[in-house]
């Protein structure tokens, strides 16, 4: 949407790809109880659509996948979105992409943009006999509305962000929940409130205001989630006696030694509940650190022997995060595919484009930031990088771009030379890695971020030429 918006803007001709019936990506997709957003709302919006109407500080999935909804109708993206299409395969032909869909036929386009998200294909857990289990399986990223949870046994297979709001939402509604967690995570007591009408409605008629404070929110996160993530200091300190002392809050001392995490906090990806420890406190919740042997028809069987019965099992085991545009058979020049290209772990230039993929732009690609800045800035800034990109596309008789390999070389050397000092390097395991040898993120500050896509450096970029191609995209 973000791309879309900004070639809108620009009178770009375009057509986007939605493989889904609406707008909303993961929020669209995302259905299961107690969902909310784990950033304040007034980060979560466009830019050109600030939205001071939220009835909360971190809103739940409604409320969120309504805004999405809105901004389409209202900036009138529907237009140039062709719904339930999704696209199988794309080849560069030597001046243009060739864009095969899933109905079989295929298109032409002079620009491909992969804009697909990362928390988008659901990680099922290689368990033993999940096939087997009679009762509700779903997994939280295709939640059905059909479940029926209250009065029932649940179990809940994960700990991130997902398993713990799903455990914090079904205590006290559930027969009983059981928690299966395989690895602890900080919880960070970072506080969610109903935002009161007079407000909202001062935020409505002052959408700059919305700005201002969604800024300064960017700029508080970034200096102290940010700094704590990036070099040891008084911030990671600070982060790190805040998940400690919310720990304490858990009064059984065997029932918090478990919930302790090996790692530092803020390595994985930050865990924001004020619920979670109230609830793994109740009587009808369970906290099982066994490891998952298999699961059997009546329910989930434990390497201690137990068998735990259950009448529904929720898999909140997260994404393929980095599978980015992988799903798609995408094959760029002199035939070489994208899983060829990215053998030993996605890479690119800048986080927007790739040598030997002409005229192939990305948003959220890798090591596009995942923590203190939002995900709206990053996908906008990238976007408009793109919009440049594509007025040298519209030079007269330039054909294709690309970064060239020895710019995208020593981009990825500057990645690699700040991650030393983070916690990401303190030999933590967390999805934020990636499957490579270099983290899958950015290891610098916000300003560092906006500096790199402000403007292109053309001379990083092999411009091929030729006779003069409207441009689309």
């Amino acid at each position: 949407m973000a791309a879309g918006l900004r070639l809108q803007r620009d009178g770009v001709p375009f057509t986007i790809f939605e493989k889904g019936s609406d707008v909303g990506g993961t929020w669209r997709e995302n259905r299961y109880p107690g969902l909310t957003i784990d950033v304040p709302s007034p980060i979560y919006t466009f830019r050109d659509y600030r939205h001071g109407g939220w009835r909360r500080w971190m809103p739940d999935q409604p409320e969120i996948y309504e805004y999405f909804r809105d901004v389409a109708t209202r900036s009138g993206l529907r237009r140039a979105i062709r719904f339930n299409t999704a696209v199988t395969a794309a080849s560069w032909d030597g001046e243009a992409w060739v864009v095969q869909l899933d109905d079989g036929t295929s298109e032409r386009y002079r620009v491909l943009v992969c804009a697909q998200g990362f928390l988008h294909h659901p990680r099922w857990p290689e368990i033993s006999g999940l096939d087997s289990f009679t009762g509700e399986l779903v997994h939280s990223a295709q939640w059905r509305e059909e479940i029926v949870t209250a009065g029932k046994r649940v179990g809940v297979v994960g700990t991130g962000s997902t398993g713990t709001q799903l455990v914090g939402a079904l205590a006290g509604a559930a027969a009983h929940v059981t928690q299966f967690q395989r690895t602890a995570q900080w919880i960070f007591p970072f506080p969610n409130f109903s935002v009161p009408g007079v407000m909202r409605s001062v935020l409505s008629s002052r959408p700059s205001l919305v700005t201002q404070i969604g800024d300064t929110l960017e700029r508080v996160g970034d200096a102290v989630i940010g700094a704590a993530t990036r070099h040891p200091g008084v911030a990671r300190q600070v982060m790190d006696r805040i998940a400690r002392l919310h720990l304490r809050t858990v009064r059984d001392p065997v029932l918090r030694q478990r919930l302790t995490p090996h790692e530092a906090p803020l390595c994985k990806r930050p865990v924001v509940s004020l619920r979670f420890y109230r609830a793994v406190q109740r009587p009808d919740v369970s906290v099982v650190d066994s490891a998952i042997d298999r699961v059997c028809p009546e329910g989930v069987v434990t390497a201690d022997g137990r068998l735990h019965k259950l009448d529904v099992l929720i898999l909140a085991t997260g994404f393929d995060a980095h599978a980015y545009m992988r799903r798609i058979a995408i094959t760029g020049r002199d035939g070489v595919t994208l899983e060829q290209a990215w053998a030993d772990g996605p890479e690119g230039y800048r986080t927007v484009s790739l040598a030997g993929f002409p005229n192939l732009f990305m948003v959220m690609g890798p090591h596009s930031p995942l923590l203190s800045v939002s995900i709206h800035a990053s996908a906008e800034l990238q976007s408009d990088y793109i919009a440049q990109m594509l007025e040298v596309l519209d030079r007269d008789g330039v054909v294709a771009v690309e970064p060239t390999p020895d710019a995208t070389s020593t981009w990825m050397q500057s990645i690699r030379d700040g991650v030393p000092g983070t916690l990401w390097a303190s030999g933590c395991r967390s999805w934020y890695l990636g499957d490579g040898d270099t983290p899958v993120l950015w290891p610098y500050d916000r300003t560092s971020w906006f500096e790199l896509l402000r403007t292109p450096d053309l001379a990083d970029y092999e411009i091929q030429t030729t006779k003069r191609v409207p441009v689309t995209a």
